[in-house]
């Protein structure tokens, strides 16, 4: 059964950790009329959750394909290897590869949020449940160029209350 997935509406986003609609409107704020570029995102107003952030670059060519270029230190913690620098073909395993795809297409090609939670498989590791948030990020503030993920997991109590009062 192929996956559909979610767009992160007010809706879903009220059921989740505060985390992710600070998230949402702290980038809203950087560009109220288009989306935030990721030279405007400043990770000093969100430090506790850096360890819980990706940064993926799109890379458009005859097919759209995913470059992780940042992974926060608990992804790496968590997954027990690091995947910066790679394509989610190379980082995640294959049962996985094509769920996180299309969720990264969506967020892409609607330009909103997208959510998911699976637990995702690990090599040499049991499978992590785990949550997050695909945010969309344009240079031109259309395009979008950059995802920034925002992950959680159920055995970390939320942090939303580090976050700095910036964008609010």
């Amino acid at each position: 059964m192929k996956h559909e997935p979610t767009i992160a509406d007010d809706t879903v986003l009220t059921a989740l950790d505060p985390k992710y609609i600070w998230m949402r409107d702290y980038l809203h704020s950087l560009n109220p009329n288009g989306l935030a570029s990721k030279k405007d995102v400043d990770p000093t107003l969100f430090p506790d959750q850096m360890p819980f952030v990706n940064l993926v670059d799109v890379v458009q060519g005859e097919e759209t394909r995913f470059k992780f270029r940042l992974v926060g230190g608990e992804q790496n913690r968590r997954a027990g290897r690091f995947i910066a620098g790679k394509f989610i073909e190379e980082a995640v395993l294959p049962d996985v590869v094509d769920r996180i795809r299309i969720n990264m297409l969506a967020c892409v090609e609607t330009r909103h949020p997208i959510y998911d939670r699976f637990p995702m498989p690990h090599p040499d590791r049991s499978f992590i449940d785990s949550e997050r948030v695909y945010y969309p990020l344009a240079k031109d503030g259309q395009t979008v160029d950059t995802l920034l993920i925002l992950n959680g997991y159920a055995d970390i109590p939320s942090v939303s209350g580090t976050f700095a009062s910036a964008g609010r």
